[in-house]
């Protein structure tokens, strides 16, 4: 499945089933995910005193995550496979300037 076709099946998901909802909650929403994301990486490194053992949840928190970001990219009507190759585009940049940060813009 592509980006684009992820973003329309969530977009009719979200139709189906009512779940339209103001983009400053969306965000939270978002937020909250990535949240979950950072427990489920304390928990898989004994809160870092291991190296990351891989457990499902993860996959399900990133799932969680990614659902949570195409809900605010179809709010603002946002082409994801787009802000990619934008994305991909400026760090290649930054990279040739020296490092992957902001501070190579």
């Amino acid at each position: 499945m592509t980006i684009q076709e992820a973003q329309n099946r969530i977009s009719e998901f979200c139709k189906k089933h009512e779940l339209d909802s103001a983009p400053e909650y969306r965000i939270l929403d978002a937020v909250s995910e990535l949240g979950e994301v950072a427990k489920e990486m304390l928990k898989m490194t004994d809160y870092g005193k291991q190296k990351p053992e891989f457990k499902n949840e993860m996959r399900s928190e990133l799932g969680d995550l990614f659902y949570s970001i195409i809900t605010i990219a179809n709010t603002f009507q946002i082409d994801l496979d787009e802000a990619l190759e934008e994305v991909l585009i400026k760090y290649e940049r930054r990279l040739k300037r020296g490092g992957a940060g902001s501070e190579h813009d």
